[in-house]
């Protein structure tokens, strides 16, 4: 009858053809989208080719990798590429053949997948509707949870009332937040031991030399975030991502010292943060009017430092805060002088010994 259908050679071989490409032909129909997998084909997001850590991995211009696995962490996606195994953080690939936005970390920018990450220092923006639920206008929170980034939020801490909630960051459309004025993420060389005067919110951390709070963090190589200041600044709250938790840290009380900058596996963030914005001032433990303060370790050989009044066992008092990069006028031995804020710190208060402290003056 008309309805029969007879086998026909090349009908068959074409039907064939077809059938052996299925994937192909829908991917090109209907391209993927929603979270990173394993079997993405991937290529650095704009942007992230020339962050100084990113550049060690096998990941170039040009270069596409395939995610292999999918793990915890602030850096999740384990990629091979040109046969080497690197992980990144979600945010530095995109689908080989997307489309992209440009990225911007300066301060005013959206909030959204191309810029969040962990430790960014945020503030309302055009869309928010949540009254004071920060504090109030102009005060700054912290990224601490990009897990939902994929679906277009993430979840931000407002010191000091450290209430925490998830916000949209192109969910619906919806961008709450952008980044904070003259803010970007701090920056420290990994393995320094943090004190009171190089805490920073937004500073990212792991445990350090007098660690004792077992796997509170989630484990050796687990990095947090510094969320608050409490206790005169001698004690940090930070946020563990991997396990959910807020903890108190000693940075100084009694001489001890948890915490130390991130290592680099996880430096990908804030060489990110520091190639957009080098100068921007983070929130630190703030010196004030009427501050008695001393020069911090590593700061009484500095060669400009040795020009101004302050010595090793010279007290100075802070008589005004003002901007740029040197806001602290100090008054000492009879003569004013303005420092910078790392090189200073209250009198009395526990610093590291001099040869454990890594950092450099600026």
């Amino acid at each position: 009858s008309g309805s029969t259908r007879r086998w026909n050679p090349a009908t068959a071989a074409a039907a064939a053809a077809t059938a052996e490409a299925p994937h192909a032909l829908r991917k090109e129909q209907q391209p993927r989208t929603g979270p990173l997998g394993v079997g993405d084909r991937v290529i650095l997001a704009r942007g992230y080719e020339s962050d100084d850590v990113v550049k060690l991995g096998p990941l170039k211009v040009g270069v596409v990798g395939e995610v292999v696995e999918v793990l915890d962490g602030p850096e999740p996606l384990k990629v091979l590429a040109n046969g080497e195994l690197w992980h990144y953080e979600r945010g530095a690939l995109v689908r080989e053949g997307q489309e992209q936005e440009p990225i911007s970390l300066h301060p005013g920018a959206r909030v959204d997948a191309s810029n969040a990450r962990l430790g960014l220092l945020v503030v309302r923006g055009k869309d928010w509707f949540r009254g004071d639920q920060d504090g109030g206008a102009g005060n700054v929170g912290v990224v601490m949870i990009v897990d939902d980034i994929p679906e277009g939020r993430i979840g931000v801490l407002w010191p000091p009332s450290s209430t925490a909630r998830r916000y949209s960051a192109g969910a619906g459309g919806q961008y709450e937040l952008q980044i904070a004025p003259g803010r970007t993420q701090p920056l420290l060389p990994p393995g320094t031991l943090v004190n009171a005067s190089n805490a920073t919110l937004g500073l990212l951390v792991e445990r350090g030399r007098d660690w004792h709070r077992g796997n509170d963090d989630g484990g050796p190589g687990s990095v947090g975030v510094i969320v608050d200041f409490v206790d005169d600044c001698l004690v940090v709250n930070v946020f563990w991502p991997l396990v959910r938790t807020l903890a108190n840290h000693r940075v100084g009380t009694n001489g001890m010292f948890d915490l130390q900058a991130a290592s680099l596996q996880d430096t990908s963030q804030r060489a990110k943060a520091a190639s957009s914005l080098a100068s921007a001032q983070p929130r630190a433990c703030p010196l004030d009017v009427g501050d008695r303060v001393i020069l911090a370790h590593g700061y009484e050989s500095d060669e400009a430092v040795k020009l101004g009044p302050l010595k090793k066992g010279v007290v100075g008092e802070v008589v005004e805060v003002l901007d740029g990069p040197q806001p602290l006028k100090v008054l000492a031995n009879g003569e004013l002088w303005h420092y910078e804020r790392g090189a200073l710190v209250r009198e009395g208060q526990e610093q590291p010994r001099e040869a454990e402290y890594k950092g450099s003056p600026g």
